[in-house]
């Protein structure tokens, strides 16, 4: 999944110069429809997944990021690829925090932020190896094979997330975070 995401700030703007002849403000444009759908949607998406298993919100923005990717390898008109940025915007709302949450409900107590440290260590490796591994399909094969090999992984991905919440989503720490209760106030 990690290695996917990279392809949004790696890949994306040669395919879409190379071969759809969109120029780099156009690139620029779809990044500000990102930037402007996490500012209008955040808050609203965080209210709606607080209260829903984690696994799953990991495997359904997961499944967004399937469906967006794999848009830029059948469509060609450029609002279908802001429409697709959009999507996968959606699922990186989804995907952030709860990964973060994740991980460190993963973690004992005492080891919290060596837990976190390595969390954020593990997206060094797709960005380092996503970009070449891309470059190379994109230069030497088909370059929407790179979508739909985008939309497979992410395909395995959400099922992995799936498995993780049979196997993991009872335990306590894994469990749905509760609103606190309210206490009554003083008379």
């Amino acid at each position: 999944m990690g290695a996917v995401y990279q392809q949004m700030y790696n890949s994306l703007s040669v395919y879409l110069r190379d071969h759809h002849d969109i120029d780099p403000q156009g690139y620029g444009f779809l990044m500000t429809t990102s930037a402007i759908t996490v500012i209008l949607f955040q808050f609203w998406v965080t209210r709606r997944m607080k209260s829903r298993p984690p696994f799953l919100i990991m495997a359904l923005g997961t499944v967004f990021y399937m469906i967006g990717f794999s848009m830029f390898g059948f469509v060609s008109a450029y609002w279908l690829f802001a429409s697709a940025i959009v999507v996968i915007t959606i699922g990186e709302m989804l995907v952030m925090p709860t990964s973060q949450t994740l991980a460190a409900n993963f973690a004992p107590v005492e080891m919290r932020g060596r837990y976190m440290a390595i969390f954020g260590l593990t997206w060094l490796l797709p960005s380092t190896f996503a970009p070449m591994l891309a470059g190379l399909i994109l230069d030497n094969l088909n370059p929407n094979l790179l979508w739909y090999i985008g939309g497979i992984l992410c395909a395995v991905a959400a099922f992995g997330y799936f498995g993780l919440h049979l196997r993991l989503g009872k335990q306590e720490r894994f469990g749905i975070a509760s609103a606190p209760e309210e206490q009554p106030a003083p008379a």
